[in-house]
């Protein structure tokens, strides 16, 4: 068993039985000495997984990271931050004070000679200097910040495509393949990927190592394995088809839509909760009508019940609400704005009319539900309970 794989069973046991498993059980189930399973959660733990005991010294995963991605030494992280706080400082900072920062509690975090270490050998590599009792980075050997355009981005994948083919590329490069892969979005040839409003989603690299293997897998119709796990229980196995992925950044998460093996209804999986994916060889036929466009062609975030709502909503020029609603509508195919003397005018089908309250809760006295009846009910129910956290009087209102 390589290291990999051997990882993953850690998750996998973890997962499925939380707070059964010590490190001396890992180590008998999986046939390896103890100190190699310490050796593995250390690396995991540089992959973004988070891992807790109790007094019993059983195992829970807290957080899960991503496979595959090669680890980033604490040592990298370290200097890393060296020399974000030279750069942010120009005038030099002592070692002293260098050592406060990085120690902000009560305990030591980082000692003095690891500091030391770290700084000596960004000296070596000419990035900073001593002057007198202070370090101080040396500008004319640092690029300042890449910005890409959108053009650029999307040759820069391409570039990385071909790479990929003439020989695999360094594992280090997978993350940044994966967020230029998100960046780029329609630019990108046939996807499986919607962006709800159109929103460009928070990077984060486990997200993004999954999603990619998630669209992947929709495009060329491969069957995934996937360990789901829902609030604290135990992670499931699900043998999936999955059919797209989906961006709702109202509440800043990412959703896969699959068909389920075992009775062939499609549904929505929170990414988030997924703790690992396989991407198996065996292939699905395509679920016949299915397109996620059109699937989520009139939901407002995530749910969907088939059955939309005619909505007219009347936004007033408050603040910023116009331009806002201009921006984050611009995507929205079944939408209409129509402006006039009294600000704009939307009118729409609706799937899912709680997200939409939400959404419109954040626009305060700039927005007006005109129809229907349920939706302005909800918005009216919410500022009420708002009124009465402040005191107000609510027997005035409708």
């Amino acid at each position: 068993m390589d290291k990999l794989t051997r990882q993953r069973e850690l998750v996998k046991s973890i997962a499925t039985e939380p707070w059964v498993h010590t490190l001396q059980s890992l180590a008998k189930t999986l046939g390896v000495t103890q100190t190699t399973v310490v050796r593995d959660f250390e690396e995991m733990k540089d992959n973004g997984f988070q891992f807790i005991q109790d007094e019993r010294a059983t195992i829970y995963l807290q957080v899960s990271g991503w496979n595959g991605v090669m680890p980033v030494k604490a040592s990298t992280l370290r200097q890393m931050e060296l020399l974000r706080i030279l750069t942010a400082t120009p005038q030099g900072v002592t070692l002293t004070k260098i050592y406060k920062r990085f120690n902000r509690r009560d305990e030591e975090d980082v000692s003095t000679k690891t500091l030391e270490r770290a700084l000596k050998d960004l000296e070596k590599k000419n990035l900073i200097k001593r002057r007198g009792e202070e370090y101080v980075v040396c500008a004319e050997h640092l690029l300042p910040p890449l910005q890409l355009a959108e053009r650029e981005k999307t040759l820069l994948f391409e570039a990385l495509k071909v790479a990929r083919a003439l020989a695999p590329i360094p594992e280090e490069m997978k993350s940044l393949e994966a967020k230029l892969k998100l960046w780029i979005g329609e630019n990108a040839n046939p996807r499986e990927t919607l962006f709800v409003h159109g929103r460009t989603p928070t990077q984060d690299v486990h997200h993004s190592q999954c999603c990619v293997h998630l669209e992947e897998a929709a495009r060329n119709k491969n069957k995934v394995n996937i360990l789901y796990r829902k609030q604290e229980g135990s992670a499931r196995h699900l043998k999936l088809n999955p059919l797209g992925i989906v961006y709702y950044w109202g509440l800043d998460n990412w959703y896969l839509i699959a068909q389920d093996e075992g009775d062939q209804k499609i549904k929505t999986y929170l990414v988030n909760r997924i703790l690992d994916v396989t991407r198996l060889a065996e292939t699905f036929s395509p679920v016949e009508g299915f397109d996620l466009k059109k699937w989520y062609q009139y939901a407002w975030g995530v749910y969907r019940d088939q059955s939309p709502v005619p909505v007219i909503i009347r936004f007033h020029d408050h603040y910023s609400t116009l331009s806002r609603v201009r921006a984050e509508l611009a995507k929205r195919e079944t939408c209409t704005l129509t402006e006039d003397k009294d600000g704009l005018l939307m009118k729409d089908q609706v799937e899912g009319l709680d997200e939409l309250a939400v959404w419109l809760r954040g626009f305060g006295a700039g927005a007006e539900v005109i129809e229907p009846a349920l939706l302005r009910a909800k918005v009216t129910e919410e500022f009420t309970r708002l009124l009465q956290m402040y005191g107000g009087d609510v027997h005035g209102l409708d």
